[in-house]
């Protein structure tokens, strides 16, 4: 079972590496309409990531940012899937399957986490729904 703090950390490193993916995307896709897309994304994952710094913060503790190496995978990863194409298509497909991991990350530690801190547990079923309306979004650009 996870403790507050730990769910909490789950939450910041799972919207992190949201974000992560977006802003690497951001730099490769050059359709407006898409960008915007993702720039509203960013935006959710940006109120989701300060939610759950300051819950944090309330509890004495401080947010675990990603390591090096992910932020590195995850820039590389999106360079090799897009150099020879940087279509909407092909970002949005990556981003269904980065949303995809998201969403099963997020169930695991719902069912890990019973009995918490309702408002923890809301801002976890926030990331939730956050990650399943973003999948829904990228259909429109496949």
């Amino acid at each position: 079972m996870l403790s507050d703090t730990e769910m909490l950390q789950n939450i910041y490193k799972g919207v992190s590496m949201g974000r992560e993916g977006i802003l690497d995307v951001l730099k490769v896709a050059e359709d407006e309409k898409f960008r915007q897309a993702l720039l509203q994304q960013l935006s959710e994952y940006d109120n989701l990531a300060e939610s759950a710094r300051h819950m944090l913060h309330q509890r004495g503790h401080t947010e675990e940012e990603l390591s090096t190496m992910a932020k590195l995978s995850s820039q590389v990863m999106t360079t090799m899937k897009t150099i020879n194409d940087k279509s909407p298509s092909k970002i949005a497909e990556l981003m269904i399957k980065g949303n995809t991991m998201g969403v099963t990350q997020s169930i695991k530690n719902i069912n890990d986490y019973q009995n918490g801190d309702e408002r923890i547990l809301d801002l976890s079923n926030k990331l939730l729904q956050t990650e399943q309306n973003n999948i829904e979004q990228m259909k429109q650009f496949l």
